[in-house]
């Protein structure tokens, strides 16, 4: 019996200390074959993600809980994801978020505004997942 408390204990530990390193993604973009693509890739690696198809579910999203990163499409109807990214920098609560540009757009005025805007990290359709994970690791990484 006490081995049986023991290993349960343990296992009760290591899923409390793994549980506390998990990262929470945001994924904002409106093609839903995008976002179900980034949930699936990210979970397979051991993120939370949380998905939004456009401004409002992000401010509702982000008025819930607060993700250690933030993944905006750079064009969606509405207000456009260099203008969201502008926003969250600019807002206390989310100034300190790091935001990633994932975009079809390759140009280097898309890339100049995104940075210009505050966006941390630009990637661009298509993307190899391994280069966004390693994206999301620098940025996670950094802000402890």
């Amino acid at each position: 019996m006490a081995l049986a408390l023991l290993n349960t204990d343990f296992f009760n530990t290591l899923k409390i200390k793994t549980m506390t390193n998990i990262k929470r993604v945001l994924a904002i973009d409106d093609d839903r074959a995008i976002l179900d693509f980034l949930r699936t890739a990210l979970e397979d690696n051991n993120y939370l993600v949380d998905l939004c198809e456009d401004e409002n579910e992000a401010r509702t999203a982000l008025s819930k809980t607060l993700p250690d990163i933030v993944l905006i499409d750079a064009s969606m109807p509405g207000i456009d994801g260099i203008s969201l990214c502008r926003h969250m920098k600019s807002a206390p609560s989310t100034a300190d978020i790091p935001i990633i540009i994932v975009t079809a757009y390759d140009d280097e005025e898309t890339k100049h505004d995104a940075f210009l805007f505050g966006a941390d990290e630009f990637i661009s359709k298509p993307f190899e997942v391994k280069d966004l994970l390693e994206k999301i690791e620098k940025l996670t990484s950094s802000k402890k």
